[in-house]
């Protein structure tokens, strides 16, 4: 019964809290692929709004550009002055044409001035190839719109350019249509090296590079990992912008966040199994203390009846006249005296208990003959033993010393263990009891031929209300405090206990209480 209820709890904890938690950690181990997905998502949308703010960055610095030249062009074509934000942002060259006379200027800003180039014949063919974009570029500016369209690239001395067109307004409303020849190479260096430096802030990795190409423009730092997302540039639409982490790539960070939530739940599982086991531990020992209880109310109900109707049939015997001599008379009287000494001693045992649980158990040392105790329990006792048909012998050593001692304690402590000898010695019916002495010591032994003790049980005879479950234990009557009672006597007179047994052979029990305080 006791094993069901303990099964029961068992599979109750494990169906409410153990199997959920199990369920989770199979669940978390198939979704890694969903965790990838969603911290991908989590960076594209990181890297897209840093792809847009370098974006936005580069129109603004070009856009920059443009509003200075409106303010510093002249309708001849003509700058005001020499205007170095030109260099800064890696014009190699510009061609500006007056759109109410048609002339044309062509202007080398940035690179090898020796080299001769004729930049207008390049516009013109980039512009055939793109025959709608002036008159469009024109259109937008007519409508207070002034678009930078970017619109292909060309190859000059192993410098890759991006050509841009936009249509300026000069300060005295007349109309210009600009072509810019910007060098990638330089205003990815640059102009956008501080802004790329500023965003990655040592966290990512951000990159520049032609599509399709494995050589980068420009990296802020050393790239050792793979870049996580990458986007082409507005106003260089051939130049890719990638961000790749400086740490951790995103099937690592999965890792790495799924090891930890597996971890922490396999953690979880065995920090509430370990409760759980302390638990039900627990509640084990309480429901077994339980049982033990029961099981001691009803054998010492036994143990009082016992002596009780013995004490009950010979009174009554004795009161109806019914003995005819006084020889028999003397015999049922001593046998109601000591059974009443049995009964008494019962009631003690279980009072003396009761005082230990309550800690209000007084022990009197006095100086004592262990000898002289032997043999007026036996004398006590002899009746009992023979009732249950022992014979038993007494091997007492000469000359012990007293020892220091509750004598009322050591009495008892010696009938506990000479009724547990007679209770489980169901066949061969002996006992001894002898006294001796080893250095500074004094020993009692009580040996008997009875159904003994398992090793691996000796440890546990001594808990209180403790039965082993072997041989006759279990129909043998028993409260399970006696030896419970032994302990404490002896442990608080600074003695040990020695167990010597063999199941199926017998038991010897050896109390030892030394001759001064150091034993």
């Amino acid at each position: 019964m006791l094993k069901s209820s303990t099964n029961r709890l068992i599979a109750t904890v494990i169906g409410t809290i153990l199997l959920p938690l199990i369920i989770y950690s199979v669940a978390e181990i198939s979704s890694v692929k969903e965790d990838e997905e969603m911290i991908e998502k989590v960076y594209r949308d990181q890297l897209d709004a840093i792809i847009f703010s370098i974006n936005q960055f580069s129109n603004d610095n070009l856009s920059g550009l443009v509003d200075r030249m409106e303010k510093n062009i002249s309708p001849t074509l003509e700058f005001k002055k020499d205007e170095p934000y030109l260099k800064y942002s890696n014009i190699v060259a510009l061609v500006v044409e007056n759109l109410a006379t048609n002339q044309s200027k062509q202007v080398r800003i940035f690179g090898d001035s020796t080299v001769q180039i004729d930049w207008k014949n390049l516009q013109d063919s980039i512009l055939n190839a793109n025959p709608n974009l002036k008159t469009q570029l024109i259109r937008y500016k007519e409508g207070g719109y002034r678009k930078i369209e970017p619109k292909g690239t060309i190859l000059v001395q192993n410098d890759r350019m991006q050509v841009v067109h936009s249509v300026l307004e000069t300060t005295d409303g007349q109309a210009m249509f600009m072509t810019a020849f910007i060098s990638i190479y330089g205003f990815a260096n640059n102009v956008l090296a501080p802004k790329l430096q500023q965003i990655a802030e040592g966290d990512l990795i951000i990159t520049l590079g032609y599509r399709g190409q494995e050589e980068y423009v420009y990296v802020t730092d050393t790239i050792s990992k793979e870049v996580i997302l990458s986007k082409s540039m507005w106003l260089i639409p051939d130049l890719d912008v990638g961000i790749s982490s400086a740490n951790k790539t995103v099937s690592e960070l999965v890792s790495e966040r799924t090891q930890y939530n597996l971890t922490a739940s396999f953690m979880l599982i065995l920090l509430l199994i370990f409760g759980f086991s302390l638990v039900i531990r627990n509640i084990r020992r309480e429901m077994i203390l339980a049982q033990t209880k029961s099981d001691f109310v009803s054998n010492v109900s036994h143990e009082l009846r016992t002596p009780l109707s013995l004490i009950s049939m010979f009174a009554e015997t004795l009161m109806l006249d019914r003995v005819n001599s006084p020889e028999k008379r003397k015999e049922y009287e001593e046998i109601i005296f000591k059974e009443t000494n049995r009964l008494t001693n019962i009631v003690n045992k279980i009072l003396n208990f009761s005082q230990i649980e309550a800690a209000k158990r007084v022990y009197n040392p006095t100086s004592i003959s262990v000898n002289e105790l032997i043999k007026e329990l036996m004398h006590d006792y002899a009746y009992h033993v023979e009732r249950n048909g022992f014979s038993y012998e007494m091997h007492l050593s000469d000359e012990l010393p007293n020892i220091e001692m509750d004598r009322e304690a050591l009495y008892e402590a010696l009938v506990n263990l000479i009724d547990n000898s007679i209770k489980y010695s169901p066949n061969e019916k002996y006992l001894s009891i002898s006294s001796g002495q080893k250095e500074n010591a004094v020993w009692v032994e009580i040996t008997d031929h009875g159904i003994g003790i398992p090793a691996d049980r000796v440890k546990m005879i001594f808990d209180k209300f403790y039965r082993v479950t072997e041989g006759n234990v279990q129909s043998t009557r028993g409260a399970g405090l006696g030896l419970a009672l032994v302990s404490h006597i002896v442990d608080s007179h600074g003695g040990d206990i020695e167990v010597e047994s063999t199941p199926g052979k017998g038991s010897t029990f050896r109390l030892i209480f030394y001759l001064n305080s150091n034993g």
